[in-house]
């Protein structure tokens, strides 16, 4: 029997792309799907909005702006953990179960491409549209800032750091969410829940009871509002008497940063675990 050689048998194995190389266009692949289903595009509108809203409410309420730096860039970072909450369910919430509800996994699970490799390349676009919003947000700001105040906020570029960090973990969250969901829209809808309601319920019960919730990532979210304060806010004061007293905690930043990057790293293994186990469904 004669045995047909074509190319590709031809081709040597050291000249398959190599796993860097297709985390690349896997991530390629994943901002081009961003881009046609309009969610960059609509992060930068949402942005764009918030800066304005805020923008506009001082002269509105007869108000002026703050003449310090600082001051001015945390007028605005009080609404970056909603952005981020925002961002998460946008570019993580749906990312891998999406690829198992749509079918679009048969187009890429067969290929002799590493389930690593996927979320790798997946996680990576998702953080970088994150990141994108995060530095179009607060390049206005603090140039805004430099404008109204003449003076520039290095404490506005500390906070964006960590916004980026809190932005890592929360969409690190999203992504085990969504290797676990089954459906898409349930996993976007768990993600935003859980940031803006689930983890801040527990946090004020925790309060109520006197108990520092540092462990939570959202009361570590908050690191990234507090930075802008000068001086920081470390200490711990209560309002009310007797049984009424309520506690009010400020996140330390150094362990904030720890919970944190926690999250980030635990939340990606187990989505790994998770995604490398997950079979497409009939």
């Amino acid at each position: 029997m004669t045995e047909t050689v074509t190319e590709s048998n031809k081709r040597p194995a050291s000249m398959a792309p190599s796993d860097v190389a297709q985390v690349g266009v896997v991530a390629k692949y994943e901002v081009l799907k961003y881009l046609r289903s309009a969610r960059l595009l609509g992060m930068v509108a949402v942005v764009a909005l918030v800066i304005l809203l805020i923008t506009a409410l001082p002269p509105l309420l007869g108000d002026s702006y703050p003449d310090d730096a600082d001051a001015f860039a945390n007028m605005y970072a009080g609404y970056v953990t909603l952005l981020v909450i925002v961002g998460a369910t946008l570019f993580a919430g749906d990312a891998i179960v999406s690829e198992f509800q749509n079918r679009t996994g048969y187009l890429l699970f067969p290929k002799p491409v590493k389930r690593w490799v996927l979320l790798a390349g997946k996680f990576l676009a998702s953080a970088g549209a994150m990141f994108l919003v995060l530095i179009l947000y607060y390049a206005t700001v603090l140039v805004m800032g430099l404008v109204v105040t003449g003076d520039f906020s290095v404490l506005g570029v500390k906070s964006l750091l960590l916004a980026m960090l809190y932005s890592v973990a929360a969409m690190s969250v999203g992504y085990l969410i969504s290797s676990v969901m089954k459906g898409a829209t349930g996993a976007q809808v768990l993600t935003f829940s859980l940031f803006l309601f689930i983890f801040n319920i527990v946090t004020r019960v925790l309060t109520l009871g006197d108990v520092e919730p540092w462990f939570a990532v959202t009361f570590a979210g908050e690191v990234v509002v507090d930075i802008t304060l000068d001086p920081y806010p470390v200490d711990r004061t209560a309002s009310g008497e007797g049984p009424l007293a309520v506690s009010s905690f400020v996140p330390d930043v150094g362990l904030s940063i720890a919970v944190m990057a926690a999250y980030a790293a635990a939340s990606l293994m187990l989505t790994c675990f998770f995604f490398k186990r997950r079979e497409m469904s009939s």
